[in-house]
């Protein structure tokens, strides 16, 4: 072992390659030169800290979102005997193996999802919709099912020419047959993703700078580091994120619109679960709760 150590220091002395007291030198030596480096090094400390720290509560908001909705809906359990008005994508016990990529990724599967059934949802209460449903049924004029000619409308097979509908891209049932339907993934073309998608891909870029991009003392501001390989992993959706003061001030903007829409999408999952619970119980969901705790008692 001793024969060992003394090779490796006649190679680190040929090869004229420093060692730990040298390298700790050379540090001190540089830091010297540094202006205001307790200063720059202090503020780095706090805005790390507190993009951390709101971080936090963004990935907060989304176990909220993710285990409360993104799921199905009126899910029955024979086995456990449970009935589900509304289940989420995650159960809360599957979060702790998630990282923050994988909760953004889910996240985004749920508004997508959200958005297709609003614009859906309009389009079927719309006039348009009203004026193609009487079509359809005057063409078809009886059930596909059992060939009831009475409480008729039309059912989407097909969403591909979903807002221009075909013939082929719809069939008319019976009010009993349609509530028979399997659910249909909302598969709708050309729907714009929710303002939110794009403030998501920026939390998790700034997010991403923060936790990997070294700081650069010698700058004079405080900035994150100019080398090439971060230019084009983490600073491509804006340039001025490497200014530390700038990408802390668009975190915690991102950061409010992102929780202020998350706490607005809750709301709407909410009122859904009440409308359910409401129209095929006919109690609120509070109260539904409170029995189903006393019958466990």
């Amino acid at each position: 072992m001793a024969e060992d150590i003394k090779e490796f220091d006649k190679l680190i002395k040929e090869k004229k390659i420093s060692n730990v007291d040298e390298m700790l030198e050379k540090s001190k030596k540089l830091t010297a030169n540094i202006k205001n480096l307790k200063e720059k090094h202090e503020k780095a400390v706090i805005a790390r800290g507190n993009v951390i720290e709101a971080s936090i509560k963004i990935e907060m908001a989304f176990d909220e979102l993710i285990t409360k909705t993104g799921g199905e809906d009126l899910v029955m359990n024979p086995e456990k005997k449970e009935f589900h008005l509304i289940t989420g994508a995650k159960k809360e016990n599957e979060l702790g193996g998630l990282e923050f990529n994988d909760k953004v990724r889910i996240l985004k599967e749920i508004l997508m999802k959200m958005e297709k059934e609003f614009v859906y949802k309009d389009y079927i209460q719309s006039e348009e919709w009203k004026k193609k449903n009487k079509s359809f049924v005057d063409y078809f004029k009886k059930c596909k099912k059992c060939g009831s000619t009475e409480n008729l409308s039309s059912y989407h097979t097909s969403y591909k020419n979903f807002g221009k509908e075909e013939i082929s891209d719809v069939e008319v049932l019976c009010w009993f047959h349609q509530m028979e339907q399997e659910p249909k993934s909302l598969e709708l073309p050309n729907i714009s993703e929710p303002p939110l998608l794009a403030d998501l891909e920026k939390i998790v870029a700034i997010r991403h700078i923060f936790a990997h991009v070294p700081i650069s003392w010698f700058a004079k501001e405080l900035e994150f580091d100019s080398n090439p390989k971060y230019d084009k992993r983490y600073f491509k959706l804006n340039q001025k994120w490497r200014n530390v003061s700038f990408a802390v001030k668009e975190f915690m903007s991102l950061q409010k619109e992102i929780l202020d829409l998350i706490t607005a999408y809750i709301k709407t999952v909410v009122l859904k679960r009440e409308l359910f619970s409401n129209m095929l119980l006919e109690k609120s969901y509070k109260d539904v709760l409170e029995e189903a705790k006393k019958k466990g008692q």
